[in-house]
């Protein structure tokens, strides 16, 4: 299995590992995966995270697959999070690790608990990066960032939604946000093709 939890654990930590937690669930089409205080781990299928907005409308956020982890933040401390689910959109089959047993593999492999650490942190510094997303004050300044934000390791975003779904992550209106894909494109700070952005 190969995922930023396990990253520099032996073979064997990681067979002892396995055998102290359950074996990994089946679960059908549409069904839930996500289960409050665990940390789940997808061995095979493929699920959609998807978030609840006010008006009771669900919006896909993201598509996860195999060896990626999901749950993270609701391990520890007081969480009681509603808004979003993770749906299978295929037969997977999930691991999932409990807040005891995790302490469990933190004790006897710190290895693991730094790498939960490292994960968390970045996510912290993703999440800043949001903030300043929604605190910039023009619709360039909000649609850059948030571009930033987004970006793969080839300066790459691809928007798997419709621009009214991101004007509307952005809080400002359609024609500001093409204002301002324009204004950036003049600019010579991003380059668009569709649904696909590339930041100079």
């Amino acid at each position: 299995m190969k995922n930023f939890l396990f990253d520099g654990i032996s073979e064997e930590k990681y067979s002892d590992i396995l055998k102290g937690v359950q074996n990994p669930f089946k679960i059908d089409s549409l069904g839930e995966l996500y289960r409050c205080g665990s940390i789940g781990i997808i061995i095979s299928g493929c699920a959609k995270i998807v978030r609840k907005s006010g008006n009771g409308k669900s919006v896909t956020m993201r598509t996860i697959g195999e060896n990626e982890i999901f749950g993270v933040a609701s391990v520890f401390g007081e969480w009681n999070e509603d808004f979003s689910s993770i749906i299978a959109k295929t037969p997977c089959k999930v691991l999932y690790i409990t807040e005891e047993q995790l302490k469990n593999i933190f004790t006897k492999n710190p290895t693991v608990a730094f790498n939960y650490i490292y994960f968390l942190t970045d996510r912290i510094r993703f999440l800043n990066k949001k903030i300043d997303t929604f605190t910039a004050e023009s619709s360039e300044e909000k649609l850059y960032e948030y571009l930033i934000s987004q970006a793969d390791g080839e300066n790459r975003v691809k928007i798997d939604f419709g621009m009214a779904e991101l004007a509307r992550r952005l809080k400002i209106g359609r024609s500001s946000l093409y204002r301002g894909i324009e204004n950036l494109e003049k600019g010579n700070l991003i380059k668009r093709d569709r649904n696909l952005f590339i930041i100079r």
